[in-house]
């Protein structure tokens, strides 16, 4: 019997996304970020669901002192909006991971997230990094501006027995929350951003010469890069 093969046509544009690929055997093996470590995803996305809580919390004790509730509000809907909508259509659908088969994403940062679009092998347009960082700022930064605002409140309201509990708490919260965006920063900038295949993202920090390799794996993704002015070595 014989077992059919896929036509040229039907085999993925990049390696990542090929199940018959031999990781073991390429020279980019331990370089790049090419298969899902679920030790590494596990934590990563632990991490930033404490990260999400603790601001979102940071925002219910601002607004238990400020009196008024629009930052959790429009901060809760930016955050939905941002991590099922418009990460994976500007960021994520640029990844190689974004092509794996499958409804939900697979990858070591947004693992489960709704696929919606299709897989573009080209980088980002300036457009889309534009955006992205204007969302991804926000839902990374706007809870300091929270934290800042509520303790403010406090530091000028500290004899008002009322506000001693959510002062207290916005204090611890906003301590941890740093810890954790501490964290982040050592495993996003300091390791996975080095290795992380989605080359054309703003916070991307792998070599030229390594994008150059893995372009060289997959032409396919490489006539798309090309197109779009990368320049080869």
């Amino acid at each position: 019997m014989t077992i059919p093969t896929a036509t040229p046509s039907e085999l993925p544009i990049n390696c990542i996304a090929d199940e018959n690929s031999n990781c073991a055997e390429c020279d980019l093996e331990g370089e790049l970020i090419c298969f899902v470590n679920k030790n590494f995803a596990n934590k990563f996305t632990i991490g930033n669901i404490i990260y999400r809580i603790l601001a979102i919390t940071i925002f219910i004790f601002s607004g238990l002192l400020i009196g008024h509730w629009w930052m959790l509000i429009s901060y809760s809907i930016v955050l939905l909006i941002t991590f099922t909508i418009l990460e994976p259509r500007l960021l994520c659908s640029h990844c190689p991971f974004y092509e794996k088969k499958g409804k939900c994403l697979k990858c070591w940062a947004l693992r489960g997230m709704p696929k919606m679009w299709k897989y573009r092998p080209e980088p980002m347009s300036k457009s889309e990094k534009i955006l992205m960082l204007i969302f991804g700022s926000f839902i990374d930064l706007f809870p300091i501006v929270g934290a800042a605002w509520g303790m403010t409140v406090f530091g000028l309201n500290y004899t008002n027995p009322d506000l001693l509990f959510a002062g207290v708490a916005i204090v611890i919260c906003t301590f941890l929350f740093m810890i954790v965006a501490g964290y982040f920063s050592r495993v996003l900038l300091g390791n996975a951003c080095k290795r992380c295949a989605n080359f054309s993202c703003s916070m991307n920090k792998v070599p030229k010469e390594l994008v150059d390799k893995f372009l060289e794996k997959n032409p396919k993704m490489k006539e798309s890069w090309l197109a779009y002015g990368w320049q080869t070595d």
